[in-house]
């Protein structure tokens, strides 16, 4: 070797390890944020963070997977079903539930739930143990663009050798097909989904097409359920199917002849009084799946370092400090500003003719009574913007923010005084009940707890109640009547869908009408009401910009209902009258109330946590739905309403790049609303920027605005491009430029694509096949990129 190489090797070994020593330096003074976000926070019993003092940061421990091999020797017995869910809002794992309950009352199957992310889903592989049989079902949701949820990322990568995922069918082989790691391993799937997406049900299915290609034994076709229909239909209408599955597979006389109505309700939870070895051991609405969090208030000027500031004459931080903020442990945001983006606008609901009993009064200025059968109800819709400052989290324009939003004081104590509760104050724990046959049961949510934070920040208790939800309430009822009526629900669907689905009833509506429904608190607490879900916003500012704030933007869900009564009649044997109700979105509704407490127009927030005002527990969610890397690339956005909301990070973020001296291509916004005085979101932002384009700003900016109620005719979106067409047909087709929409799956986005497919035929010269080729090989090279929701 000469002179020359070893000079060469030893320059190369320094250069690599300083590169190393300079890798490490940044990864720990500014960690990447995790490249898949976790699951919905849940008490999951891992370890708690190392003790510190106040203010020191410290790494969050990675909970240890369980084995699922230990689990099943545990079980001592021959026959085990293991039931496992994917699920981002709780559908998924409310109908595993029910199968895993159903198999071990009716057949006498040991029967598990399982949360993929706790399970070292590896041991799958080379399964078959021979001190019994098992079988394995899966209940799949797809989330986003073909993509799995956040607790099943894990698990579906292995399986799919990280392939899978959007466009990407995965069903190449590989060397896991060659191997065939689950030979012999029986399964089932029921996948769940909504038509109205790009991707339905594509997590479901390609998972059941891998497994059995990768040697595992399908005991039936797969199921699947489409949200935009109704998903309990879908599922009760596979339910017999599977249930004679596994009773074959098991080789077993069938399911018990005991009918529905005459078997027992066995609860899967006891509540008991929380037994916790201090005050600060008690959750008090917080969310993590660690110890209880706190938070403390700065006494002295000197006491200031590393405090965040709330108001002028207050600060705040929290006692222990964590460096990975995620969707099991989210950073609480300021709320730094908020403001209201529509103008005197309303919704105005008729009843005349439905013989509904209307409200008296009303609540002014959200819905007031007009005449004797109308109400008018206001809609609101607020610009809210989140300070990042110290959390180390980052975000990129286009990504999504999700917050945990809290049921109203008024519909906590509402609840309450229903159920009977002496005082919210309460401090409980959960324990599996000893007859539950379910021996994994896991607890819900954070305990101990005050009831207050369970019913305030754990559970939503707005949900409409589901079908089999009534076969529970049935056999808690005192009331013969009652009780009859109850089960008459869970039996009919068309009485439920009638009466339940349509009225949005939720458990208090129902035991208001039914007061001889005597529940136990656990059955409530753990079966009847669901886990508060993470809601996402996709943010509308741009990072480069505000780089330590994301904004969102939300429309309140707000209306008026005619809710026919669930009860035969009224003491006395009076018949009941429907009544008009009103409903509010558990989420937008809180974002309102923070606004309101942040002007001073509406209450103070109370709270029992020690999170200071105006903090919001939220997390960032990576997305898909990204700028071009270019910035000359043209763009052309689609989005009204609030689907207008990623599209203000995009043009603030094209604008900086003029302002800073790039180049930047033709920006194209397609925006809808009602009308241009009342609701045209961020107008003010909008038309500055078009005039700093006309007056110099080298931008192409053009902002083409359709308003459904403004003039003689309705005009949307999808009327504009084609208005548009021959410009639309260059920025996408010979300039090669991307094309965005965001917004309403299910008509608007239909609508858009039906109108680039006119626009493809009669100004690009394609087929009708020829234009759906063409639209679909822009999905397939990343120009064609949507942020819908159903």
């Amino acid at each position: 070797m000469t002179a020359m190489d070893m000079t060469d090797l030893i320059i190369l070994g320094s250069i690599g390890v300083l590169t190393l020593g300079l890798f490490y330096w940044r990864s720990a003074k500014d960690p990447a944020r995790p490249s898949a976000p976790g699951s919905a926070i849940g008490h999951k019993g891992s370890a708690p963070a190392t003790p510190s003092r106040p203010g020191t940061p410290v790494l969050r421990k990675a909970p240890t997977k369980k084995s699922l091999v230990e689990k099943a020797k545990s079980l001592n017995a021959s026959n085990r079903l293991f039931v496992f869910y994917g699920s981002q809002t709780g559908t998924a794992e409310d109908l595993a539930t029910r199968i895993a309950k159903e198999a071990s009352a009716s057949l006498g199957v040991a029967a598990l739930i399982c949360d993929p992310e706790d399970y070292d889903m590896k041991e799958l592989a080379n399964w078959p143990l021979t001190d019994g049989k098992d079988l394995f079902g899966f209940f799949l949701a797809t989330y986003g663009e073909g993509e799995p949820t956040d607790n099943a990322v894990e698990f579906y990568s292995w399986l799919m050798d990280g392939k899978g995922l959007g466009e990407d069918a995965g069903d190449e082989d590989d060397d896991m097909t060659f191997e065939r790691p689950v030979e012999g391993l029986s399964y089932f799937i029921f996948a769940l989904g909504n038509k109205t997406y790009e991707h339905y049900n594509a997590i479901g299915r390609r998972a059941f097409k891998r497994l059995e290609k990768l040697g595992a034994l399908p005991v039936l076709p797969i199921g699947e359920g489409d949200d935009d229909g109704s998903l309990e239909e879908d599922f009760l209408a596979w339910k017999p199917k599977v249930m004679a599955a596994v009773s074959t597979f098991f080789g077993l006389d069938g399911v018990k002849t005991v009918s529905q109505r005459d078997r027992p309700h066995v609860p899967v939870y006891d509540v008991v009084d929380g037994k916790p070895k201090s005050q600060a051991a008690v959750f008090r609405g917080e969310h993590t799946i660690d110890t209880p969090r706190r938070w403390e208030a700065a006494l002295t000027e000197a006491a200031t370092e590393g405090f965040e500031m709330l108001e002028a004459d207050q600060q705040y931080k929290e006692v222990t400090k964590i460096v990975t903020y995620d969707a099991k442990h989210p950073f609480y945001g300021r709320v730094v500003a908020s403001r209201p983006l529509f103008t005197k606008t309303a919704d105005t609901f008729d009843f005349t003719g439905s013989g509904a009993e209307m409200p008296s009064g009303g609540d002014p200025p959200k819905w007031s009574v007009s005449g004797t059968s109308k109400i008018v109800v206001q809609r609101d819709c607020y610009h809210m913007e989140l300070d990042l400052s110290g959390s180390r989290l980052k975000y990129t324009t286009g990504d999504h923010v999700g917050v945990w939003p809290e049921n109203s004081p008024a519909e906590v104590g509402r609840l309450a005084r229903l159920l009977k509760i002496d005082t919210l104050d309460r401090v409980i724990d959960m324990v599996p009940n000893p007859k539950n046959p379910l021996p994994n049961t896991k607890k819900p949510f954070p305990m101990p707890c005050t009831l207050r934070a369970a019913l305030t920040n754990y559970l939503d208790i707005t949900d409409v109640l589901k079908q089999f939800h009534f076969d529970i309430l049935a056999k808690y009822a005192t009331a013969p009547a009652d009780r009859e009526r109850l089960l008459a629900i869970s039996e009919d669907r068309a009485l439920y869908v009638s009466l339940i689905e349509k009225g949005r009833k939720n458990l208090a509506d129902v035991v208001a009408e039914f007061p001889s429904i005597q529940v136990p608190l656990g059955v409530v607490l753990g079966e009847i009401l669901t886990r508060t879900a993470v809601r996402y916003y996709s943010i509308s500012s741009s990072s480069k910009e505000e780089p330590t704030r994301v904004s969102l933007t939300a429309v309140v869900v707000r209306y008026a209902v005619a809710s026919p009564a669930a009860g035969l009649a009224l003491p006395g044997g009076s018949a009941r009258k429907a009544k008009v109700v009103l409903k509010e979105g558990l989420a937008t509704s809180w974002l309102q109330r923070q606004h309101d407490a942040r002007t001073g127009t509406g209450a103070a927030l109370a709270t029992e946590t020690s999170v200071p005002p105006l903090h919001l527990p939220l997390y960032i969610r990576s997305s898909t739905f990204r700028l071009p890397a270019n910035h000359q690339t043209p763009i052309v956005m689609v989005g009204p309403g609030t689907g207008v909301a990623p599209f203000r990070g995009f043009v603030h973020e094209r604008v900086l790049a003029a302002k800073q001296g790039s180049t930047v291509g033709p920006t194209w916004l397609f925006y809808g609303c009602r009308n241009s005085e009342s609701d045209f979101l961020y107008r003010d932002e909008f038309e500055a920027f078009e005039s700093q384009a006309a007056n110099g700003l080298p931008i192409d900016l053009h902002i083409v605005t359709a308003f459904s109620r403004q003039g003689a005719q309705k005009v949307y979106v999808q009327h504009r491009i084609t208005e548009y067409a021959r410009d639309v047909w260059r920025l996408l087709h010979t300039l090669r430029g991307s094309f965005y929409i965001c917004g309403d799956a299910k008509h608007m986005a239909h609508d858009v694509v039906n109108a680039l497919e006119a626009m493809a035929v009669s100004v690009g010269g394609l087929s009708n096949d020829g234009a759906k080729q063409w639209i679909k090989d822009m999905r397939a090279s990343g120009r064609y990129l949507e942020d819908v929701w159903s």
